[in-house]
């Protein structure tokens, strides 16, 4: 019901804002080569811009859910979220240009995302007041008709009946229910279900029904089904099964048998693509604009005791893999047999074992531990596609064989360099806490999380935060 008519207006809202972001484009273009001559601008293939731009805007808006309407997000909360879509975005633009065309000039790119920034946020506020106005005014409003029952979802039948911004008006509830007659009976018209649907439907003008009731009858929906289909009038069903632990269900189809499907992890096959490129081509600039400070540690670690440089530690990742996590060595070589002797003085709770003031750590190791460059080395997993940048930190067995069953969600993503937990307290909260922060990214996974994530990571290395 209510999402049909949103995606329509949504995809009408995404098209138009890859139109204004294209106009953008052309219009700085313009005005740097005809108000900016005395600046030097290089010549590159427009054409091919455009239809990156298309390509680019189109999928990170819908990324964000920025053509999405709006009802209750704060100006602060809407504001970040295209200053980080436009961030993404110019910067896949820049990239794309340096294989597909000619570089895209600085200055052109920089006024770009200020003036893309700009006209698409007045958009976005614009769109929202005109159509808060024209549903506050009744305008555009479609006949519902409610069957329940007292063991309904009342807080679904609340939000019909008092939020006019859905444009949706709630002619009747159809219901016996004591509760329902004694909550509603005074904001709407509550009929007994001895009347028959189709004769209601045929004498009044009824949009749509939802059937919202706590106990399903088989017969009775399929009944109402065929009264409604018959006429041409759309038959809808909440149920609050379809929110059980926040899982996200879909209807897939087997054979052309129906199938609802509960899956409680990211199923946005795209999203995680375009995830996993992001990850390799920042990975790939990274270890190179990073070389010389990785020589540069290398260098320090075989100084101080002539050890190994880098410490390998098989760790688990996506869904129970194995793999080879590389960290640069921040202890003595022997630290895995000191572990036996240290056991006692763990102040982590659940299966972690660490210590603030581990004795096995080395002076170059604590340093480099504070500002979390001893993690630079698995840049080279995320290039293998063992780990991603930002994700759940990944375990090692031992840790996964004392976990709870609902623990062992977090390993359904791919572990990453960084996640939630590393910028909220690191080493200083609680096993569990870490844990429902590792659930709580799986649930909420976007790239827009991604991003605020790695910014804040970079905040930790430059404030040197880390322990």
């Amino acid at each position: 019901m209510i999402k049909g008519r949103e995606k329509t207006l949504a995809r009408i809202s995404t098209i138009v804002q890859v139109a204004l972001s294209l106009g953008c484009y052309w219009f700085v273009a313009w005005a740097t080569n005809n108000y900016l001559r005395p600046v030097e601008i290089a010549a590159h293939d427009t054409n091919i811009v455009y239809l990156m731009i298309i390509a680019i805007w189109y999928t990170l808006i819908k990324e964000f859910n920025l053509g999405k309407m709006l009802r209750v997000k704060t100006y602060s909360e809407l504001f970040a979220e295209y200053f980080a879509m436009v961030f993404i975005s110019s910067g896949l633009l820049y990239l794309g240009s340096l294989f597909l065309t000619d570089t895209v000039p600085v200055l052109i790119l920089a006024l770009f995302a200020c003036l893309n920034m700009t006209v698409l946020f007045n958009f976005r506020m614009l769109s929202y007041t005109i159509f808060k106005k024209i549903r506050g005014k009744g305008y555009n409003t479609r006949n519902v008709l409610i069957v329940a029952d007292d063991d309904s979802y009342l807080h679904f039948i609340d939000r019909m009946l008092f939020i006019r911004d859905w444009g949706y008006r709630v002619w009747a509830i159809m219901s016996d229910g004591k509760i329902i007659k004694n909550k509603y009976d005074s904001h709407v018209r509550v009929m007994h279900e001895h009347f028959q649907l189709n004769e209601i439907i045929d004498a009044n003008v009824v949009d749509e029904v939802i059937y919202c009731k706590g106990k399903f009858n088989n017969d009775e929906v399929r009944a109402l089904i065929y009264a409604c289909s018959e006429v041409g009038v759309t038959f809808r069903v909440y149920s609050e099964l379809l929110s059980v632990v926040s899982m996200r269900s879909h209807l897939t189809y087997f054979k052309e048998l129906p199938f609802l499907t509960f899956a409680n992890n990211t199923k946005n096959y795209f999203a995680l693509k375009v995830k996993e490129i992001l990850d390799f081509v920042f990975s790939f600039f990274i270890v190179i604009l990073i070389s010389p400070v990785l020589l540069s540690i290398a260098i320090a670690i075989k100084i101080e005791d002539g050890g190994s440089i880098f410490f390998k530690q098989e760790r688990v990742g996506l869904n129970g893999r194995l793999f080879k996590c590389l960290k640069f060595r921040t202890m003595v070589e022997n630290a895995e047999a000191l572990r036996v002797k240290l056991e006692n003085m763990n102040e982590q709770s659940g299966p972690v074992f660490k210590i603030k003031n581990d004795p096995r750590v080395t002076r170059v190791g604590r340093f480099l531990r504070k500002t979390s460059l001893d993690e630079l080395p698995q840049f080279f997993n995320v290039l293998k596609g063992e780990m991603s940048i930002v994700g759940p930190r990944p375990p090692i067995p031992s840790e996964v064989q004392q976990y709870q069953r609902w623990q062992r969600r977090r390993l359904s993503m791919k572990p990453g360099i960084t996640c939630i937990w590393q910028v909220s307290g690191r080493n200083n909260i609680p096993f569990d806490e870490w844990m429902r922060l590792d659930m709580m990214y799986i649930d909420t996974w976007s790239l827009k999380l991604d991003l605020m994530l790695f910014l804040s990571t970079i905040k930790v290395v430059l404030t040197g935060d880390g322990q």
